[in-house]
């Protein structure tokens, strides 16, 4: 099985949880970036993977014989956390100064609210499933200005703004703790409640991806996400989507 780097405080949870009544069977886990996590399915290397963004129809078929090889789960959909530094007395953005912060428009946060510090923009590197989703929704399509410091993962990105007074990243909500502050973003929280109502404008889908021929073990794993034990868990950082 492959995940991202940021599902990790989760499956821990979720693993453990699924081995309590599946004792019968071995789950190795692998944390890759989701090209490497498609391949690994496709190739047979991995039963199954966990990505943060829609399987584009095209990667779900096979190159040569233009079949489909790949299948779409849709497990939830998770909050974009924009987070900061605990010091900074900033607690709000609108869609609108994130959109500015992050496209470089803003160089100071005084003009957010804030003290008079120079604005650090911390961000993954181009491509990233969580990066891709933030020029989406927040700067309009537009990217992510090149003065950003480029992280390889969200842990990096939690620890350098833990570090850095004046600095602004983000990050799946799920890593959100302690030496983070989280923003709320037009009001709403970074939370499934608000993700489901819409409320909260920075979200990204969370998808399972099997072979279209999918195993026994990997089909068993499925229904554990979709059934009560898995929706507790991963509901608590996603607004939960229906069974398939």
């Amino acid at each position: 099985m492959v995940v991202p780097s940021s599902l990790s405080p989760l499956f821990a949870q979720l693993s453990e949880r699924y081995r309590a009544s599946h004792s019968y069977l071995t789950i190795e886990t692998h944390e890759r970036n989701a090209p490497a996590a498609l391949q690994a399915v496709a190739s047979g290397a991995a039963d199954l993977a966990f990505i943060e963004r829609a399987l584009d129809p095209a990667e779900a078929l096979d190159p040569e014989t233009m079949r489909a090889r790949l299948r779409g789960w849709p497990v939830g959909t998770g909050a974009l956390a924009i987070i900061v530094n605990p010091a900074n007395p900033v607690s709000n953005l609108t869609l609108d100064q994130v959109r500015r912060a992050f496209a470089g428009v803003e160089s100071n946060w005084v003009n957010l609210g804030g003290e008079d510090l120079t604005l650090r923009l911390v961000s993954r590197e181009a491509g990233a499933p969580l990066r891709t989703s933030l020029e989406q929704q927040a700067l309009r399509g537009g990217a992510i200005a090149g003065t950003a410091v480029v992280m390889p993962d969200d842990q990096a990105v939690a620890d350098y703004v833990a570090t850095h007074p004046e600095a602004i990243g983000y990050v799946a909500a799920t890593w959100v703790g302690e030496g983070i502050k989280a923003l709320t973003i037009d009001g709403a929280r970074c939370e499934p409640a608000a993700v489901a109502s819409g409320a909260y404008p920075l979200a990204y889908p969370l998808v399972i991806v099997t072979p279209t021929a999918i195993s026994g073990k990997a089909k068993e794993l499925i229904d554990f996400v979709y059934g009560p034990d898995g929706r507790a868990i991963l509901g608590q950082s996603y607004a939960m989507a229906e069974g398939n």
